[in-house]
């Protein structure tokens, strides 16, 4: 007799039967349009619930060890199975957890793609931080961040591997919403004007900068100190009024990450206090992902930042508008490409009658 196979699905909430009720109604993308709207505008009246964002190293596998990984001073070598992870999503369903937004990061997360796949189900968002060297699954809903961290040359200097070309063939995806994202570093900072260049003529949606944060156990040559940081940062600012939105951080960003105003952030970083970070073996991990040998101080990720902008209402209204407009456009972009199609099928139906 063969033995049977679990299979795990989330328990469905109000939310979930009002989800699927309205997709009936009016589709699928809509309707996540309306409650994307819905849920900023419900955080910007009564504030972002603890828990409502976080992180789960799904894996402490990766197929590289690249110089600059804070994961892998962490000394993993073992994770939950499945149906152990999908016991503890039901039971904090049980308790009440927020489920809006997780990232997948590891290790590698896509070398459990399967797990993802059905894990991602409990989110309303997903993000799948990666490497880039597995092709992108086909999920469309998915944010997709593929690290890069410099031009060819540089990217085998922090990666120790020459994957470039297959990472940028993956990417290189027009029917996924993928972002390339980059640790600037004190000995890569030079080629971002080249990345930004070279980057540009492909699919991805924008570059994502953050900077290299000191990890207990590396060497300090990665770090660039508070000034030059400060110059690059600049550099940065006036890169983001030519590339606009293919930086997919706000100007205002790379202004709070300057020296004389990083330091009380990082000290009161958000992160720490609202969201949530699993490890791979399910347990709460503490400061943030990077775990506890990262220097705080000295903190090069985005997030602390990001966060501190959206404790500011006029920054959550302007991101409600974003998400509007980009809405907006893609019904137009849909709808402009749909009179293309059509006005070629008639010029060739016309074509045919003038043939007879």
């Amino acid at each position: 007799m063969g033995s049977s196979v679990t299979t795990y699905a989330p328990v469905a909430t109000l939310r979930d039967r009002a989800f699927e009720g309205l997709s009936s109604l009016i589709g699928r993308n809509r309707t996540k349009f309306l409650f994307k709207v819905y849920d900023l505008a419900r955080f910007d009246l009564f504030g972002r619930p603890w828990g409502n964002f976080g992180s789960i190293d799904v894996t402490y596998r990766c197929n590289l060890n690249c110089k600059h990984c804070y994961f892998m001073e962490q000394g993993y070598d073992s994770e939950l199975s499945e149906e152990q992870w999908f016991q503890r999503f039901d039971k904090w369903r049980k308790d009440g957890f927020p489920f809006y937004q997780c990232s997948w990061v590891g290790g590698e997360p896509l070398l459990r793609k399967d797990l993802v796949a059905k894990g991602m189900k409990y989110f309303k968002s997903n993000v799948i931080a990666t490497n880039g060297t597995i092709p992108l699954p086909d999920w469309p809903d998915v944010n997709f961040y593929v690290s890069v961290d410099g031009t060819a040359e540089y990217y085998r200097k922090m990666r120790g591997k020459d994957f470039y070309e297959r990472i940028k063939k993956n990417a290189d995806r027009p029917d996924l919403k993928v972002v390339a994202s980059m640790v600037v570093a004190k000995n890569n900072y030079h080629c971002i004007p080249d990345l930004l260049e070279e980057w540009s003529q492909t699919a991805v949606k924008g570059i994502m900068f953050q900077f290299y944060t000191p990890i207990q156990g590396h060497k300090d040559d990665l770090w660039p100190d508070f000034e030059l940081r400060d110059r690059i940062l600049d550099d940065l600012i006036r890169y983001k009024r030519i590339y606009g939105d293919f930086i997919d951080l706000p100007e205002s960003l790379f202004h709070l990450m300057k020296s004389d105003k990083c330091k009380p952030i990082t000290a009161n970083c958000l992160y720490r206090t609202q969201a949530f970070c699993y490890d791979p073996l399910g347990r709460v991990k503490r400061p943030c992902m990077m775990g506890p040998k990262a220097d705080c101080s000295r903190c090069g990720c985005v997030l602390p930042f990001h966060l501190h902008l959206l404790e500011s209402r006029s920054l959550m209204f302007r991101e409600m508008m974003i998400a509007i407009s980009r809405r907006l456009k893609q019904r137009h972009r849909f709808s402009r490409e749909s009179r293309i199609r059509q006005k070629g099928q008639s010029d060739r139906g016309n074509d045919k009658k003038a043939d007879r």
